[in-house]
């Protein structure tokens, strides 16, 4: 009898045992399929956050591109018929120092060739298509600008003068007119010279010609004689035959020339350079190239 009752109480703490077990087993289960409230709003709650900054930084590279090309494709740079197209890739960009480079929110660098700015003119307008991607996203903007306009909206409610002083570079201007006064060389003055003849009056000069002519032959008593007239050098009456011969002298009125030197020079200046942009007031892109806020807002 005592046997009988000590198995059935092990049999009851048995099986009390096993339920405990079920019971723990099926919280676990339930554990595991479902999540506490804190569990699941932390994982949303992070995953929500990498979307939005993955999405603000995409959108702020967008921009930062969009603000650039607007910056860079005023009136000159616009295209000139109906259908026309002018393009800038994002490499482009970096090589003309329009932007820094940046990455996507996976750090990693932006395809150069895929991402670019391109304007487009239309019969009635002209649009911009701002296309920018990504290792994470591929996506793209546009904005249209009247054809009596001057450059595209700005991606900012403001847009802000910057400048940049660049080399100084010496110039020379235009070559002054000829002139006889003299100029002298200096380290800014450039000079040249060159020398021509100027008549300064003129001058009498004699040419002197011999005429010559055979001596006139007569009869002298019976006896052949030759004479030369009176008018020739050698006038008189020879026994044998002669050249009579005469000088001639004639005048002329010849130039009289003198050297002439002849002055020019034109003038070295120093150029102060200066480089302009009008961007967005908060492009940090121009502050690190070097550019400074004049303080003129449009």
């Amino acid at each position: 009898m005592y046997d009988e009752e000590n198995l059935e109480r092990k049999e009851t703490l048995k099986g009390i045992f096993i339920k405990i077990v079920l019971v723990v087993l099926f919280i676990f289960v339930l554990m595991m399929l479902f999540p506490t409230k804190g569990f699941v709003t932390n994982y949303v709650d992070e995953k929500v956050k990498e979307s939005l900054i993955g999405n603000d930084n995409f959108n702020n590279n967008l921009l930062a591109m969009a603000t650039a090309g607007s910056g860079y494709f005023t009136s000159s740079r616009l295209p000139e018929n109906t259908g026309d197209k002018v393009k800038m890739t994002l490499g482009e960009m970096y090589d003309n120092k329009l932007l820094v480079k940046f990455s996507d929110s996976n750090n990693r660098t932006c395809n150069n060739n895929k991402s670019y700015v391109e304007v487009t003119k239309e019969e009635e307008e002209y649009t911009m298509k701002v296309n920018l991607s990504c290792s994470d996203k591929e996506d793209y903007i546009m904005f249209h600008m009247g054809l009596d306009g001057t450059s595209f909206p700005s991606t900012s409610t403001a847009r802000c003068e910057f400048v940049k002083n660049l080399d100084d570079t010496w110039a020379y201007g235009k070559w002054s007119s000829w002139g006889t006064k003299k100029i002298s060389k200096t380290s800014t003055n450039q000079v040249q010279t060159k020398v021509s003849k100027v008549q300064n009056g003129t001058r009498r000069v004699s040419h002197s010609n011999v005429i010559t002519n055979n001596a006139v032959k007569i009869n002298y008593n019976g006896e052949p004689k030759y004479v030369c007239a009176s008018s020739y050098d050698n006038a008189g009456t020879y026994n044998d035959m002669v050249t009579c011969k005469k000088t001639v002298v004639t005048y002329t009125d010849e130039p009289v020339y003198r050297n002439v030197t002849y002055y020019r020079s034109r003038s070295k200046t120093l150029n102060k350079q200066v480089d302009t942009k009008w961007s967005s007031c908060d492009d940090t892109s121009l502050i690190e190239q070097g550019y400074v806020k004049t303080g003129k807002e449009s």
